[in-house]
C-alpha cells in the first residue's frame, strides 16, 4: 500500500480511526462526550451533522457548552483593587481591598455589561413562533413613544429625568493632546471621527474606537490660531476661521489645505465666529462680520453669496434643523431669526432678563432654541413662541453664574449642555422634557477643568468636552445605543 501511495500520490488516504484516549482528550478540550449515547452519532465530531429534528433527542451533555479550560490557580491569585486607580470602581464597598483572580474576572465582566448595557444581543436569538406572531402587535398596541426603552414605563417619552448614566471613556485626543486651549470640537457626520482645533494653530482628526482613538490627520496652520472650525455638511472638508480676514479649507481625505482670501470689497478683519448648516442638502455656512453683518457663504465653493444686517454687533449664531433658518444673538441680548431663502428677518425679540448675549443653540428636532447671557443664565425657548416680539422662555436655567459661552443640544433634543469657560468645572446637563438639571453628573471629582468646547456625537452616544489644558474628554451616554 505504501509503495502504491508513493507511486501515485493522488490516491485518497484512509481516515485513521480514533482510539479511546484520543476521544477522551477531545471530549475534555471541546466539551463533547467521549461515549456518545445517541444511536446515529458514532463520533463526537459528527454532532454537527445531526439533523435539526433529531437535535432535541441528543443528551444534555452534548447540548450544553462548557468551558474548554479553567485555570485552577485563579483562586490562589490575590489582586489589590484598592491600590490601582482604574480598579477601584470594581469595589463593592469602600473598605474592600483584595479579591481573587476569579472574582476579578467576574467583576470585569459585570463592569463591561454595565457600560454596554444598551448593546442587547437578543436580536441574535432565533425568534419563536410566539415572537413572530406578536411582532407587529407589540408595536401598534400602544401609543408610547418609540424612543422609550423596553420595560421603562416610568417615562414613556424617552430619556429619564433626574439622573443620567455617564461612563468615562479614553480621551478623544489621548494620542496627541493640543498644546493650547481647545476652541473647537466637532464629530464627523458618520460619528466615527472627531476633530479638535485650538489656539496651538493645529487641527487634528482622531478615529473614535474606544480603545486608543488613533490620530488620522494633523494639520498646522502657521500664524493662524483656530477659533472656530466645523465639518461641511457632506463631511468631506473642514473649514477653519480665526481673528484674520481670511480662512482655510482642509480636505479630510487628502489633507490638502486651501487658503480662502478675504471677501472682495469687504473690510472685515476677523472671522472668529462661524456656524455650519447641517444636512446633506444644506448649502450655506455663516460667518460673523463687523458691525452686525452676517456673511452667508457656499459650503462647496466657499464663495460669498449675500449678507444680512442686524442693529447691533452679533455675539453668536446657529442654524436650525432645516438649514435655511439662522438664529443670531446680539451683544445687547436681542435675538433675530433669518430666512435665508427670502434673505430677510422673520422674527426678533429680546432675550429675557439678558443684558448681554453670549451664545445661542438650536435643537436638531426643530422644537427649541436656547440663549446664554453674561450672567450665566440659559433661557430655553419654544420655536412656536418665537414669532411674537414679546417672548417668554419656557425655562430659565440659573445653575451657572459666569458668562455662558458654550451651548449644545444633543441630536434628539432631549439634553442641553451648558458651560462657561470663565469658571472651573462650570458645566451642566439639562433634561429638556422635565425642565430640570441632572443632579448626579458632573460630580466634584469630574476632571472638567475650564470647559472651552463641547459637542454631542450624531447619535448622542458620546459627549466630547474640550478644556483649557488641551484635553478633549470623552464620555459615553449609555442610554443611547450608538455614537
Amino acid at each position: 500500500t505504501m509503495s502504491k501511495r508513493k507511486a501515485n500520490p493522488t490516491l485518497p488516504r484512509k481516515r485513521r480511526k480514533k482510539d479511546k484516549s484520543e476521544l477522551e482528550l477531545e471530549a475534555a478540550l471541546f466539551a463533547t462526550s467521549a461515549t456518545p449515547s445517541h444511536p446515529e452519532v458514532k463520533d463526537p465530531s459528527e454532532i454537527k451533522d445531526v439533523p435539526e429534528d433529531d437535535w432535541a433527542s441528543l443528551p444534555n451533555k452534548m447540548k450544553e457548552a462548557k468551558p474548554a479550560w479553567v485555570d485552577e490557580h485563579d483562586e490562589e491569585v490575590k489582586v489589590d483593587i484598592s491600590a490601582h486607580t482604574r480598579l477601584r470602581k470594581l469595589r463593592d464597598t469602600e473598605t474592600e481591598s483584595e479579591i481573587t483572580g476569579t472574582e476579578l474576572t467576574a467583576r470585569l465582566r459585570r463592569q463591561f455589561k454595565k457600560i454596554n448595557q444598551t448593546n442587547d444581543l437578543d436580536w441574535a436569538k432565533l425568534p419563536t413562533q410566539d415572537d413572530t406572531k406578536d411582532g407587529l402587535e407589540s408595536v401598534v398596541r400602544t401609543t408610547r413613544g418609540l424612543l422609550a426603552r423596553e420595560g421603562d414605563d416610568s417615562n414613556p417619552i424617552g430619556l429619564p429625568p433626574k439622573e443620567i448614566k455617564v461612563v468615562r471613556a479614553k480621551d478623544a485626543n489621548m494620542t496627541e493632546r493640543s498644546q493650547g486651549v481647545v476652541r473647537s470640537v466637532r464629530f464627523h457626520p458618520n460619528g466615527q471621527v472627531i476633530m479638535t482645533a485650538g489656539l496651538d494653530k493645529t487641527l487634528r482628526l482622531f478615529n473614535i474606537d474606544g480603545l486608543r482613538n488613533p490620530k488620522l490627520l494633523s494639520v498646522t496652520l502657521d500664524g493662524f490660531p483656530i477659533y472656530s472650525s466645523d465639518f461641511t455638511a457632506d463631511g468631506r472638508q473642514v473649514v477653519c476661521t480665526s481673528r484674520r480676514h481670511h480662512f482655510y479649507s482642509i480636505d479630510v481625505e487628502t489633507g490638502k489645505v486651501s487658503r480662502v482670501p478675504g471677501i472682495k470689497g469687504r473690510r472685515d478683519k476677523s472671522f472668529e465666529v462661524m456656524a455650519m448648516a447641517r444636512g446633506p442638502n444644506n448649502p450655506y455656512f455663516a460667518v460673523i462680520g463687523n458691525s452686525g453683518n452676517i456673511l452667508i457663504l457656499d459650503q462647496k465653493t466657499k464663495q460669498y453669496i449675500f449678507q444680512l444686517k442686524a442693529n447691533a454687533p452679533i455675539a453668536n449664531c446657529s442654524f436650525s434643523s432645516d438649514g435655511y433658518t439662522l438664529h443670531t444673538i446680539c451683544e445687547d441680548g436681542e435675538i433675530y431669526r433669518w430666512d435665508l431663502r427670502s434673505r430677510r428677518c422673520i422674527g426678533r425679540h429680546q432675550d429675557h432678563a439678558s443684558h448681554r448675549g453670549t451664545s445661542i443653540a438650536c435643537s436638531l428636532d426643530g422644537s427649541y432654541y436656547a440663549c446664554g447671557s453674561s450672567s450665566g443664565v440659559a433661557n430655553l425657548y419654544d420655536y412656536k413662541s418665537g414669532q411674537s416680539s414679546k417672548v417668554e422662555p419656557v425655562k430659565a436655567f440659573m445653575n451657572l453664574t459666569t458668562p455662558l459661552d458654550q451651548l449644545a443640544f444633543n441630536s434628539t433634543g432631549e439634553i442641553l449642555a451648558m458651560a462657561s469657560s470663565r469658571a472651573k468645572d462650570a458645566f451642566r446637563l439639562a433634561h429638556i422634557s422635565s425642565r430640570s438639571v441632572f443632579s448626579n453628573w458632573p460630580t466634584i471629582r469630574t476632571p472638567l477643568n475650564y470647559v472651552t468646547a463641547l459637542e454631542f456625537s450624531p447619535n448622542s452616544g458620546y459627549l466630547a468636552v474640550g478644556n483649557a489644558k488641551g484635553r478633549v474628554l470623552l464620555y459615553r451616554l449609555t442610554y443611547y445605543s450608538s455614537a
